[in-house]
């Protein structure tokens, strides 16, 4: 017999991991090509404009590289949950389009944005064909944008950013934030989470906050990168190229009615670098952080963030925060990304060397290609160790009292600009 499923629950980001959701990539990114890489197009007359098929990947992957990374990635994750709480939003969605109302819904709301996106009702050949798709090879259908047996094109374009959970949704506490995502190439990614979130049974009777209900439905947009959990009182919500300030203000009220005391809007840079607040800042520990230094700064090139209290607009921090972190009882000894270095810390910050992810407290997921930062955390007591060691000795190391950062082969991963805490999307941690 199963065990009983666990509540969601989620109260601080460094919490013992108890059961986590990831997404294994496939074969769309076999259809990520060349001229969806590229943010602007230079027209004819030579000005520059936005190029309507751009993906946010930086560039192509090899597949079976990332497969094998990411495969490492989870091995590393179900050592600390066990198999049963570690789940695949793919085979998520597979489960969901396997029954016939959800799978009519579902399959209604992607043509229907197909349409709205493009400006043109899908054909009546390729609505056909999606319709009598198995569940198997819909799922693959939907995710790459292509027909599973002929490979030819039935969606503009396939999901690659999927592979980045984190933003599908949040856990607050026991309830599930919807994202709804602003660019145009996520809004399929959005929409698929969404629909898993109602229909799935492990996720379908939680308590659900959408932020995009209410007035200023059309300015709302979030995604997970932003929201992080400091307690059970307390989150921060970034504000930036993905996240909105009314999406953010919604979600802060919303949380209020949940018992969360404060949040604290994060306002970002308006940089491709820091597109999400966990590209910038993330908790390690009880009373550990790791940063990007420079946006936290007093003054400067004007890179910095602006930290506000969303629930009390006459509270302002300018960059400084640890300070407003002090002010609500959690005093933090920062790590620096790049080990203090700009320069270093520069580079390894746009290779997510400031995006940890916490198995437990004081126990993390990094890049090893972040050198600097890996030194950094060592020298603060940080043990380094191969994904191969924690494996092996899982029950040990996340029962005693070592310090440790597993050091992540991310050489594919990275391409598409997320690290370990982008993959991982917790439902629960103890």
């Amino acid at each position: 017999m199963s065990p009983p499923e666990l509540p969601l629950s989620i109260r601080s980001e460094t919490g013992r991991l108890a059961a986590c959701i990831t997404v294994a990539p496939g074969n769309e990114f076999e259809h990520l090509l060349p001229r969806h890489l590229e943010s602007a197009l230079r027209g004819p007359d030579g000005v520059l404009t936005a190029n309507p098929d751009y993906l946010l990947f930086d560039d192509l992957v090899q597949l079976r590289q990332l497969q094998g990374e990411h495969r490492t990635l989870v091995d590393v994750l179900t050592a600390v949950t066990g198999p049963r709480r570690q789940y695949d939003l793919r085979s998520m969605l597979r489960a969901v389009l396997a029954d016939d109302g959800a799978r009519a819904e579902i399959l209604a709301e992607v043509l229907a944005e197909e349409t709205a996106l493009f400006g043109a009702a899908i054909t009546p050949s390729v609505s056909a064909r999606l319709y009598e798709l198995l569940p198997d090879q819909l799922t693959e259908a939907l995710i790459a944008g292509a027909d599973p047996e002929s490979g030819d094109t039935l969606l503009r374009w396939p999901m690659p950013n999927w592979l980045f959970a984190r933003d599908c949704f949040a856990v607050v506490g026991d309830a599930i934030v919807l994202s709804r995502p602003r660019h145009r190439a996520r809004r399929r990614d959005g929409l698929l989470a969404r629909a898993i979130c109602r229909h799935h049974p492990r996720l379908r009777e939680m308590d659900r906050i959408d932020i995009a209900e209410g007035g200023e439905g059309e300015k709302r947009y979030l995604e997970g990168g932003d929201v992080l959990v400091v307690d059970g009182r307390l989150a921060l919500i970034g504000v930036g190229i993905r996240t909105t300030e009314a999406a953010a203000r919604a979600l802060a009220a919303a949380l209020r009615g949940r018992g969360v005391e404060r949040v604290l809007g994060i306002f970002l840079p308006r940089r491709r670098a820091a597109m999400h607040l966990d590209t910038l800042f993330t908790l390690i520990d009880d009373g550990t952080c790791l940063w990007y230094q420079g946006a936290f700064a007093d003054a400067g090139s004007g890179d910095q963030v602006e930290v506000v209290d969303l629930l009390d607009r006459r509270r302002r921090w300018g960059a400084d925060l640890l300070g407003a972190l002090a002010d609500h009882g959690h005093r933090l000894q920062p790590i620096a990304c790049g080990d203090g270095d700009p320069r270093a810390a520069e580079r390894e910050q746009w290779t997510d060397g400031a995006n940890a992810f916490a198995l437990g407290p004081g126990r993390i997921l990094l890049y090893g290609r972040n050198e600097r930062t890996l030194q950094a955390l060592n020298r603060a007591g940080f043990e380094v160790l191969t994904p191969a060691e924690l494996i092996r000795n899982a029950t040990l190391l996340m029962t005693g009292a070592r310090r440790f950062v597993v050091a992540l082969t991310g050489s594919e991963l990275s391409r598409g600009r997320g690290g370990p805490r982008c993959l991982t999307l917790p439902l629960a941690r103890g």
